[in-house]
């Protein structure tokens, strides 16, 4: 008896040992539910602020995330932040050129897997039917007058994953964002392939879902993204670029700080659940991080998500991950077999010494930092 009590004691000492710390008062459970993961730490979800912890406690190496820093000082005069997640802790965050924790930084392309999260949750409020339906058919006034009817062919699982067929926009940034109506804009270039045959990376047509959004709720796309999705994870959106027509632009446009873009990676990370509600269902979470088709040699691509496998190279030791990735080195790089999340910030306009993509970061010194 004397031998289980003391067995109870040291099991329940290495759960307060490594779980996350939080100057939060959590007597109101309902404003921030405490959880306990598979691993058995306690944690809290980041609704009102992040719960910290030292990376040791979280079995990560800080050494190796010192090395990152020091990577940083040496080839890196484009990045604004790194930040590590584990077991829904906090265990990183540096900040550098000026930036901090409060910083909205213009995520560019992470702005097209938020609305892959948006879209998933208009099917599942039967809004839109189902990734089949075809773009012709839910704004119809937009192909009334093209040139190649086989555009009308083009359904949301095209846009989806890139494979609508249309020439792409990302050749002509200029006409694009000069353009008086960007959906209108991406719907009149002309069509190079088959719709549903080959990757093709289009912002033009990720445009085309937040115009879907805008038609079909009676909400513009912010309006229906802080009903449903940044307001229940309490991301606060201070800015978010529209075209002339009013639209909100579907693949480039928004301003997110670093916790808010980690906030987004650990809601994915959870398969789609925040606090006690599935925000996103758990199917589309799986569909969208998935790899779809095959976008180049080594990278997959899911529903607007990016799907690669990584190597830590330091053990020979590969992990499946899936990211938002947006223009100059934006990322939030999900890596559910360790239930770690980076995220990083950087400056389009600037580039690391090396011309290194600020990916190698987490591959580099995140993942060899792992115990």
């Amino acid at each position: 008896m004397r031998k289980i009590v003391i067995i109870l004691l040291i099991t329940c000492l290495a759960v307060v040992q490594t779980s996350c710390s939080s100057s939060r008062d959590t007597s109101d459970k309902s404003a921030n539910s405490t959880e306990i993961a598979a691993n058995g730490q306690v944690y809290q979800w980041p609704t009102e602020e992040w719960s910290t912890s030292t990376p040791e406690k979280q079995a990560i190496a800080s050494e190796q995330l010192d090395k990152a820093d020091k990577r940083i000082d040496e080839n890196y005069p484009n990045i604004y932040s790194l930040l590590v997640v584990r077991n829904g802790c906090l265990v990183y965050e540096k900040y550098y050129n000026g930036a901090s924790e409060d910083t909205y930084n213009p995520v560019y392309s992470v702005t097209k897997s938020v609305l892959s999260a948006l879209t998933g949750i208009a099917v599942h409020e039967k809004v839109l039917s189902s990734t089949d339906q075809k773009v012709s058919d839910i704004i119809p006034d937009y192909f009334a007058s093209l040139d190649n009817n086989k555009k009308k062919d083009i359904t949301l699982k095209n846009v989806l994953t890139m494979t609508g067929g249309l020439e792409t926009i990302d050749t002509n940034y200029p006409g694009f964002f000069s353009s008086p109506d960007w959906l209108e804009y991406a719907l009149e270039k002309p069509l190079t392939n088959e719709p549903g045959s080959k990757f093709v990376y289009n912002t033009g047509l990720t445009h085309i879902l937040s115009g879907i959004i805008t038609a079909k709720t009676g909400m513009n796309t912010k309006e229906y993204a802080d009903k449903y999705l940044f307001g229940p994870l309490n991301i606060k959106v201070k800015r978010w670029d529209r075209d002339s027509a009013g639209t909100y632009g579907g693949g480039t446009g928004l301003y997110l700080t670093p916790r808010d873009m980690a906030k987004f990676g650990y809601l994915y990370l959870n398969k789609g659940k925040w606090e006690d509600k599935q925000l996103i269902p758990q199917e589309w979470v799986e569909e969208s991080t998935k790899k779809q088709i095959q976008a180049s040699e080594e990278v997959g691509y899911g529903y607007l998500f990016w799907v690669q496998t990584m190597t830590d190279k330091t053990r020979n030791k590969l992990y499946e991950t899936y990211r938002a990735d947006g223009a100059g080195g934006q990322k939030i790089i999900v890596i559910p077999e360790i239930n770690t999340i980076a995220v990083v910030t950087a400056n389009l306009n600037s580039s690391s010494r090396d011309k290194a993509d600020t990916q190698n970061l987490v591959e580099d010194y995140v993942l060899p930092a792992i115990k």
